[in-house]
């Protein structure tokens, strides 16, 4: 199954805290004793001994009931929080991405395993590069420890845990043992994990209501699909076509600049000019002919559903004797599972949009199992009319703080059944209710769309992210996560493990480009789990490699008594090895970049 536990180390142990540190080099130069100073010894002695004996009473109050620093060592939270993995920028693409490493140590000793990741793929052009030990070209690719989190040990005696919270506890199987995971049901409350949503009936009712995240945490859980500002050019160069076109009969509206990747548009009154995203994504055999110098044919390639792929779970890894004995470095192609087997339906796109004067209308629209939900954002009236185009249909119209020509950002998620849009970061909200559909042609040849009405805009820097899956995966049903009936599924008659990994990562591949496939989606399962008193249940945010809630036998939930603090921020990611922006080596240079509050 490939599941992990977050287990997290406190730094705190038996080693001496940073205050224990200073006090323990000696005293002050105003505590010395002189030649000219007449006191007893003894006096001076007792003094310094009550200092230390103060410091040490206070470091051990904050850190039993306030804060406390923990080292990530798993990878079950990504992309939130890091366990040990690499750090890593595409060869081809340039867009930065990290992949897990934790097969590297040992869980619990922390010592060297003897293996090595030496294959991971880009989320942005699927493109696998060799990230192993002695490589040949360009720099190494360490691997770094996890993320060090402060956590606050005394907010739950001020308050109650709240949903979506990333929350410390002590494992249910084993108190020893420190866990971090995002808290998703209270007490008294039943959760149900459905299409990779999560549902909440509270107690004495008897109807299920999704939970929504608030847009703090859509955005700290939202996972990258595509970035148009890293194009994989020997992949374009090749023939591969392009994810963002204009629609058909308006490629003449567009002024497209490929190097630049801006796109200006002028809408006549009562124009509307229309972008649109298809999934385009190379397998590897595509990319093995791209850089064996050979042609692709744009006619036949086709679009795929958005599916739960995540980078950091295709690290593959070999031992070291393996590596010793290879004739060259093997680049370890991704498995069938690793590409993503769910269709995602929650989406978010965002941009930068130059509205020239004097203003205009830009539409971001996304389709979700054909369902159609719409923004438009006047710039001129400065409003927003959000809409619900088929099953439910709705429209809702806000005020802007802000409108007229001018640069702005703006972004847009259907997310738990909610419509966000941000304007230079401030968020409005609108809810809807809907039944679960699979997914239609719409997800397939439109799950994303730009549009300008009714003046002149460029468009820059257009990102599409996914929300994260939950897979209602149940315990001994087939070492692949999955929460569609596999015996009903086109993957039945490759086995359920990875017994066929070539024929695996094809079929993937085929499946979510062909609709006549997709009935299987349908057979979705639910997982449920019932809370009493003072009890909680909580996931990992990577749900492919999470051990979490789903899978524990003893008890799925966590007692509140084995709560142990809230995650507050990243205080110490992994340092660089160099000062950024330049070739100059330097040790332990904080990276500041990664440095945040957890969401």
């Amino acid at each position: 199954m490939g599941a992990s536990h977050t287990s997290i180390s406190s730094k705190g142990g038996k080693q001496p805290s940073s205050a224990e540190k200073a006090v323990s080099r000696g005293v002050s130069p105003a505590q010395r004793p002189s030649e000219k100073a007449d006191y007893p010894r003894s006096n001076w002695l007792r003094e310094v001994a009550e200092a230390i004996s103060i410091a040490l009473i206070l470091a051990f109050l904050f850190r039993a009931f306030e804060a406390e620093a923990f080292v990530i060592p798993t990878g079950s939270m990504a992309p939130t929080l890091m366990g040990r993995h690499k750090d890593l920028v595409c060869e081809q693409c340039g867009f930065a991405f990290q992949t897990g490493a934790s097969e590297e140590v040992d869980k619990l000793t922390n010592r060297p395993t003897d293996r090595y990741v030496v294959s991971a793929t880009c989320p942005n052009c699927r493109y696998t590069m060799y990230v192993g030990p002695n490589k040949k070209d360009g720099p190494q690719t360490p691997s770094y420890k996890g993320d060090r989190i402060l956590v606050s040990k005394y907010e739950y005696h001020l308050s109650q845990p709240r949903r979506w919270d990333v929350i410390v506890f002590k494992y249910p199987g084993d108190a020893s043992t420190n866990f971090i995971k995002r808290l998703v049901g209270l007490p008294h409350e039943t959760v149900r994990i459905y299409h990779g949503d999560i549902f909440i009936r509270q107690e004495n009712d008897t109807k299920f209501s999704i939970a929504r995240k608030p847009p703090a945490k859509i955005l700290a859980m939202l996972q990258p699909v595509y970035d148009d500002d890293h194009p994989a050019r020997k992949l374009l160069e090749a023939g591969w076509p392009e994810r963002w076109q204009a629609e058909e009969q308006q490629t003449d509206l567009w002024k497209i600049s490929r190097q630049t990747r801006e796109y200006t548009v002028t809408a006549a009154p009562g124009q509307e000019a229309w972008l649109r995203y298809r999934h385009f994504v190379p397998s590897w055999e595509i990319w093995e002919a791209v850089t064996q110098g050979l042609p692709v044919d744009p006619s036949q390639v086709r679009p795929q559903l958005i599916s739960d792929f995540m980078a950091y779970n295709t690290n593959e890894s070999e031992d070291a004797e393996e590596l010793r004995n290879a004739w060259g470095q093997g680049v370890i192609p991704p498995r069938g599972d690793q590409l993503g087997l769910h269709w995602v339906g929650d989406l978010a796109v965002e941009c930068e949009a130059e509205v020239a004067a004097p203003g205009a209308a830009i539409i971001l629209e996304l389709a979700r199992g054909g369902q159609v939900f719409r923004v438009s954002v006047d710039f001129t009236e400065g409003r927003a009319t959000f809409e619900g185009l088929n099953h439910p249909r709705f429209v809702e119209t806000v005020s802007l703080g802000r409108h007229g020509p001018g640069r702005y950002s703006i972004r847009f998620a259907n997310v738990d059944q909610q419509l966000v849009l941000w304007v230079d970061e401030r968020p409005v909200t609108v809810q809807y209710e809907t039944d679960w559909h699979g997914p239609t042609v719409s997800d397939l040849e439109r799950p994303v769309r730009l549009g300008v009405r009714q003046g002149t805009v460029t468009l820059r820097h257009l990102k599409i992210f996914r929300d994260v899956y939950y897979i209602a995966h149940e315990r001994g049903s087939g070492f692949v996560m999955h929460d569609f009936d596999w015996e009903r599924s086109p993957y039945r008659y490759l086995g359920r493990g990875f017994f066929s990994p070539d024929e695996f990562r094809k079929k993937v591949a085929e499946v979510m480009s062909d609709p006549t496939q997709w009935d299987f989606f349908n057979t979705g399962h639910a997982l449920e789990f019932s809370l009493g008193a003072k009890q909680y249940f909580v996931l990992g945010d990577n749900s492919p490699q999470s051990e979490d809630g789903r899978f524990w036998t003893k008890e799925h939930y966590v007692r509140e008594e084995l709560l142990v603090g809230k995650a507050l921020a990243v205080i110490w990611p992994h340092s660089l090895d160099r000062i950024p922006g330049t070739n100059i080596p330097i040790r332990f240079f904080p990276n500041f970049w990664r440095m945040k509050i957890v969401r």
